[in-house]
């Protein structure tokens, strides 16, 4: 996404499809008719959506050092494509971290509710389709050139720090070490803190110079909420394949084939351990190792990414999705799912 754009997002039945000429001239005609947030701030600006294609706004807040955020509150009132995408701000990193909405490049893995990624496309005459959905969309960007995440982490002053940069995405070091290519990071889950500097973002209470600050302020804690992460999975990764024996891995792999098959009535922790071979303190340690998330929580996922797909499919009702699924309560998988996605099992559907 460049910060003329939107999320990018999967359609999933009919959809607007417009060039990409007619939708830069959408957004210049927007930009040009932003008003400020502030009267004094003319860094901080509302730019509506077109009225036509979606109702909401995003807003572009340019902070110092050359850091800016986008805040996007919006909803589609179809899916829409745009044909041959182009990325105008070729020079920025772009840190996506979506509250509500799926969301996707074209043959690219989805963005869920919930999650977060690095994007940014550096490829001189780069171009994709996007497609961008109907759902409700909340989310919040992140923008900075890599001379300044570079500079913020140090590698062009120190040299203990070039370790640090091991520890980074395999085509981030490449894009910081000056490579021109595209980048996109694994996606991760927003973890509670990012939520809660999230939330404070978006709800900032201030204005006028205090605002940039206190803005400023929850930007860079983010971003070292982003690195924590970062790094913690590196280690994780790092410690799994210098410290767990093959067989062990074979067992790890072998529980999780499980839980897939049996999603609908799994075994318990214990009886689960047993039938891999591990007790269950080991097994729940060593499959956090592995996919860097609890046995109960990989269930879940697979849960409601099943949940999702039959929802799509449109041949159960919600309570018989839900039983499929393992859910005796349909009230206790819709309020799962809502959490999970950002969208009631009944908004997925429609």
């Amino acid at each position: 996404m460049s910060r003329g754009s939107s999320s990018i997002a999967a359609p999933r039945g009919s959809a607007t499809t417009l060039s990409s000429t007619t939708w830069r001239q959408l957004w210049r005609t927007s930009r040009q008719q932003a008003c400020p947030v502030d009267q004094d701030d003319t860094r901080d600006r509302i730019a509506q959506y077109p009225a036509h294609l979606a109702t909401g706004y995003k807003r572009d807040i340019d902070l110092r050092n050359g850091v800016g955020l986008t805040l996007h509150r919006y909803q589609f009132h179809q899916d829409l494509i745009v044909t041959q995408w182009p990325e105008e701000d070729t020079g920025c990193l772009e840190f996506v971290f979506n509250l509500s909405s799926i969301s996707k490049y074209r043959e690219g893995p989805y963005l869920t509710a919930g999650q977060h990624c690095l994007m940014g496309v550096y490829h001189p005459g780069c171009q994709q389709v996007v497609e961008l959905a109907q759902e409700p969309t909340l989310a919040v960007d992140i923008y900075m050139h890599p001379r300044i995440f570079r500079q913020w982490l140090g590698l062009d002053t120190h040299a203990e720090p070039l370790q640090q940069l091991q520890r980074l995405p395999k085509d981030l070091q490449r894009l910081l070490a000056g490579d021109t290519q595209i980048v996109l990071s694994p996606i991760q889950t927003i973890t509670p803190a990012m939520q809660v500097a999230l939330r404070q973002i978006l709800d900032c209470p201030y204005h006028g110079v205090v605002k940039h600050l206190y803005l400023e302020s929850k930007t860079l804690e983010l971003l070292v909420l982003w690195l924590e992460q970062v790094f913690s999975l590196y280690d994780s990764a790092s410690l799994t394949h210098q410290a767990l024996p093959s067989a062990d891995l074979e067992r790890i792999h072998h529980a999780k084939e499980i839980l897939v098959r049996q999603l609908h009535n799994p075994p318990s922790l214990v009886e689960l351990a047993r039938r891999v071979g591990l007790n269950d303190c080991t097994l729940k340690r060593q499959f956090r190792q592995v996919f860097g998330t609890t046995v109960f929580g990989y269930l879940h996922d697979c849960r409601m990414e099943q949940a999702r797909t039959l929802l799509r499919e449109n041949q159960l009702s919600i309570s018989a999705i839900a039983h499929t699924i393992g859910y005796s309560n349909p009230c206790a998988f819709s309020t799962a799912f809502r959490k999970k996605f950002g969208v009631s099992p009944r908004a997925m559907r429609q």
